[in-house]
């Protein structure tokens, strides 16, 4: 059983290393601009100024009303708007980057929502992990401590996508305290359970 503990706790603070680096690489250090962003950069700067879902919403009610208008005209001329027309030209373009940025925004707050829960069912097996560990059975306890960081690992895990909102931002800074907090938790229990302690010494 030790040797299968000292796996699975390399095998976690791996893990939770690598990722604890990644995010706050990705904050801090990783650079988000492109030479690129000068062609398109008023509209992407307002949808990384956007504080709120409802700043986008005001943007995008906005731009939605100028491709209404111009669908009609189109219509009145006779001329069909091609879908390349849509991802290419204005207001088509504005009105598919903000919808994008709007669907980003709730991807992210319903991840921050399950981020929280998760990790706080994964912090109620790891209690529990410790005290069956330690009183009553150590297979039922390390099968809980598992389970634990399992929740940690997969729910603190990096976000690839959508790195233009403001709600991006507050993701990966919860992710990154969620993964320290991950990583130290870890780590007092290795050293309370001696995991890496010799067999003689083992509790």
């Amino acid at each position: 059983m030790n040797a299968l503990q000292k796996t699975l706790a390399i095998v976690a603070l791996l893990f939770l290393t690598a990722q604890t680096i990644r995010h706050a690489y990705i904050l801090w250090f990783e650079p988000r601009g492109s030479v690129l962003d000068k062609y398109d950069q008023p509209l992407k700067d307002q949808i990384s100024a956007a504080t709120s879902l409802d700043d986008l919403l005001r943007k995008y009610d906005g731009v939605y009303k100028e491709v209404k208008l111009a669908k009609q005209d189109a219509e009145k001329a006779g001329k069909e708007v091609s879908s390349r027309e849509e991802m290419q030209s204005e207001p088509y373009k504005s009105e598919h980057d903000l919808r994008d940025a709007i669907t980003d925004w709730e991807t992210k707050s319903k991840e921050i929502r399950e981020l929280r829960f998760y990790w706080f069912i994964g912090f109620g097996f790891f209690i529990l992990g410790l005290l069956m560990y330690r009183k009553l059975n150590r297979w039922f306890g390390l099968t809980l401590l598992i389970a634990a960081f399992s929740e940690y690992i997969y729910w603190t895990s990096p976000t690839f996508f959508g790195r233009d909102t403001r709600e991006f931002d507050r993701l990966l800074v919860i992710k990154l305290a969620f993964s320290v907090v991950s990583l130290v938790l870890l780590i007092g229990a290795i050293w309370f359970l001696r995991i890496f302690a010799d067999n003689t010494e083992q509790v």
